[in-house]
């Protein structure tokens, strides 16, 4: 009975220390920002120069789209009320 209330009290512990961490971040979040952000977002605005291969390649020319819808789909339509 002993080991099995250490081990619930053990339990109980870790959760509320990991709780806590949590409550922590998000509030260091809130007040000072997310650096990890900051940095990533930094590195993609930075322009980056095309390697010597990607010079070599020509764009390739733009693809033709299939129309999905058919021609009528979406016209306006004169409407009649048909009286019985």
């Amino acid at each position: 009975m002993f080991r099995f209330l250490i081990i619930c009290v053990s339990f109980f512990a870790i959760l509320m220390f990991l709780m806590g961490f949590s409550v922590f971040r998000t509030l260091k979040e809130i007040f000072f920002g997310n650096s990890q952000k900051r940095a990533a977002s930094n590195q993609r605005r930075r322009p980056t120069e095309p390697s010597a291969q990607q010079r070599r390649q020509e764009p390739e020319p733009p693809t033709q789209r299939k129309k999905i819808f058919a021609k009528d789909e979406g016209e306006y339509v004169d409407y009649e009320e048909v009286k019985e």
